[in-house]
């Protein structure tokens, strides 16, 4: 059930009409209720690895409306007090645009990179969704795993009965020690990773590029959010590729 929460404004004006004759400059209060539509949220958790991400990146808790990839509304999760810490978020304004209610980090133009808890508004009770996210790690190269190597690369990369191709193991908890400061199989002068420098990294320029790396894989990543995939990758490795 939507809610309508009430904003009250404190107006002051001296005190006219039957009383202009004896108005004695005094300044009176009169309340003016303007109604605020909508849901409001309550998000709790523990967050960990918020400092991982770079400029550009919000972690956030956001409304966003069936089948679109940019928040309608967004509010920051700010840092713990310390890393793992509890972090509490309220966010009101919640309107009948909104089909759900997410937990996740955005680019700059406030598009989806990738969602860690989500609720429906329909699960909203008196007007308040109550969102527990619990034990939340929102790390870089966690994102990257989940977004880009598990979905589009494991299969051929470790996850079948058969092995790894090139001997490059992409599923979690192998591929990041198969991935940084680890020579490519195709071209033992490139690093597959190099930290800090995605332009010289193999993995970068094998799933951007086209015609000069000798295995292109341009055609792997989901084509509707290949520019958030490919911007992800860098800016994770010019970053310094952390685990």
């Amino acid at each position: 059930m939507k809610t309508k929460n009430v904003l009250i404004l404190a107006v002051c004006f001296p005190l006219a009409g039957l009383f202009s004759s004896c108005d004695d400059g005094r300044i009176y209060e009169e309340q003016i209720v303007i109604p605020q539509e909508g849901l409001s949220l309550k998000m709790t958790g523990n967050i960990s690895n918020i400092g991982d991400w770079p400029s550009g990146y919000s972690l956030v808790v956001a409304g966003f409306n069936e089948g679109s990839e940019y928040a309608v509304v967004s509010k920051i999760v700010p840092n713990p007090s310390a890393d793992g810490g509890k972090v509490e978020v309220e966010m009101s304004g919640i309107t009948d645009e909104v089909t759900r209610v997410e937990f996740c980090v955005t680019d700059r133009l406030r598009r989806r990179v990738h969602t860690f808890h989500k609720m429906d508004v329909a699960d909203a009770v008196d007007g308040v969704v109550v969102m527990d996210v619990g034990q939340q790690d929102v790390g870089m190269y966690g994102v990257v795993q989940d977004e880009v190597f598990t979905p589009s690369c494991a299969a051929c990369h470790g996850a079948s009965a058969g092995g790894a191709a090139a001997g490059l193991y992409l599923t979690e908890g192998r591929s990041y020690a198969a991935l940084v400061d680890q020579p490519a199989a195709c071209d033992p002068g490139m690093l597959r990773v190099c930290p800090g420098d995605a332009g010289s990294s193999f993995l970068y320029l094998v799933l951007s590029r086209d015609g000069d790396t000798g295995h292109p894989h341009t055609d792997i990543l989901d084509a509707k959010r290949k520019t958030v995939l490919l911007n992800l990758i860098e800016d994770w490795i010019d970053k310094g590729a952390q685990p």
